[in-house]
């Protein structure tokens, strides 16, 4: 008895294993992250941070493009820790929430 129940619990694994270590994460889109990581600095301006829809506070970064910002977000810049505080945001995540943010302006 025992020993067949060990075998469902393997045939059980095997089947299901595939779902349980293949299922990706659900992409946060640019909003969501903006909201969890970059709101604290960029909607009041903290540690110099440009402000969200203001594109006078943005200055020349606003020439700049997304892959250059998005870069600037991976690695950190002056008062902005790398990743913009979302240590777990993937590239396509980060580059989202730069989207949204230039959207504002």
């Amino acid at each position: 008895m025992l020993k067949s129940f060990f075998y469902f619990l393997i045939i059980y694994f095997l089947f299901n294993s595939s779902l349980i270590f293949s299922e990706e994460k659900p992409s946060r889109n640019g909003n969501t992250v903006y909201d969890v990581a970059c709101a604290v600095c960029h909607q009041n301006g903290l540690a110099g941070a440009p402000i969200f829809g203001d594109k006078s506070s943005w200055g020349y970064r606003v020439n700049k493009s997304l892959d250059e910002l998005t870069l600037s977000v991976k690695n950190g810049l002056r008062g902005m820790p790398a990743m913009g505080l979302c240590m777990n945001c993937t590239d396509r995540e980060l580059e989202s929430a730069v989207s949204y943010i230039l959207n504002s302006l």
